[in-house]
């Protein structure tokens, strides 16, 4: 397995970010895309210390295809629940980041905007009619101008807990985290829409879904690569994002990855391709970091 990443350099990322992660006493003036932060290189860094990344339990994030838009989760110290964050550039000038107003303070996490824009996926506490157990199901909200319309339950295949992670393509494919089988069986699967209804969920076949757990899938747009999280124990990856190309016949080539020693998952290509977004860290107690996408174009396999 070709590794990308030195499992060293990447000890001494997370341990020199451990001072920056206190939170930011006076938010301050943000300008400049990526909330004007200094964009990184082909070592992962934290995302924003003390303003995305904090001594809070942070992960998963989305942009929109403007760049003018963060959604992350960060778990609320006082009542535990994790809650979708957004911050937006105003007048050229970011926000401090405040809970989402279409979640009201409900557990609610994993935002994801779709390739088009037009959608938020997300996982949200909210029960739906019937469902026995826990209320953990797949919403989405819909663009209305400068704002989002309210939570809608996007129903089969998606729900009753069938599904987490929502990724899209350009046009309307989602590749997601299918759940059905219950906890350590997790595996990823894709749905496309046929006349506007979303077929039953299909779950890859080998080279992927060959991991203990295969998971948190992100697409590209154009469809032409997936990265995904998995354990494979056999090789000793506890947790490892790996990388598939999309052959012309529709299957995919052998992951590729690299195994940086602890937990690292939910991965996310920045809409104008230039960085790498993920979480990691300790379980309940992650930051979000990003690198420079080129070590990318170092995963991606030789296609045949």
């Amino acid at each position: 397995m070709k590794t990308v990443l030195s499992l060293c350099i990447l000890f001494v990322v997370l341990g020199n970010s451990v001072s920056a992660q206190q939170p930011v006493s006076e938010f301050p003036k943000l300008t400049g895309p990526y909330l004007g932060q200094k964009t990184p290189g082909v070592t992962p860094e934290v995302f924003a210390p003390g303003i995305i990344s904090t001594e809070a339990h942070e992960f998963s994030c989305s942009f929109t295809p403007d760049g003018k838009e963060f959604y992350f989760t960060r778990r609320d110290p006082a009542t535990r629940n994790n809650l979708i964050m957004v911050t937006k550039m105003v007048e050229g000038v970011w926000t401090k980041p405040d809970v989402v107003p279409f979640v009201e303070n409900t557990e609610s996490f994993e935002p994801r905007v779709t390739a088009d824009g037009k959608r938020l996926y997300f996982t949200f506490a909210k029960p739906i009619r019937d469902q026995q157990g826990p209320p953990m199901n797949i919403w989405y909200v819909e663009r209305q101008g400068a704002d989002w319309g309210a939570p809608q339950n996007p129903g089969s295949p998606f729900n009753p807990m069938k599904t987490m992670y929502v990724s899209t393509t350009r046009d309307g494919t989602v590749y997601t985290t299918d759940i059905s089988d219950g906890p350590g069986k997790e595996c990823v699967a894709v749905t496309k829409p046929v006349e506007g209804k979303y077929q039953k969920l299909e779950r890859l076949g080998p080279p992927i879904n060959v991991g203990a757990q295969d998971m948190y899938p992100f697409v590209a747009p154009d469809e032409s690569y997936l990265l995904f999280a998995s354990k494979r124990p056999a090789e000793g990856i506890n947790s490892g994002l790996f990388i598939s190309l999309r052959k012309q016949d529709g299957t995919w080539t052998d992951p590729q990855g690299f195994d940086i020693g602890f937990k690292v998952g939910l991965p996310l290509v920045t809409p104008d391709g230039k960085y790498l977004f993920f979480t990691a860290g300790e379980r309940g107690k992650s930051d979000i970091y990003w690198v420079d996408a080129r070590i990318i174009d170092e995963l991606k396999p030789k296609t045949d």
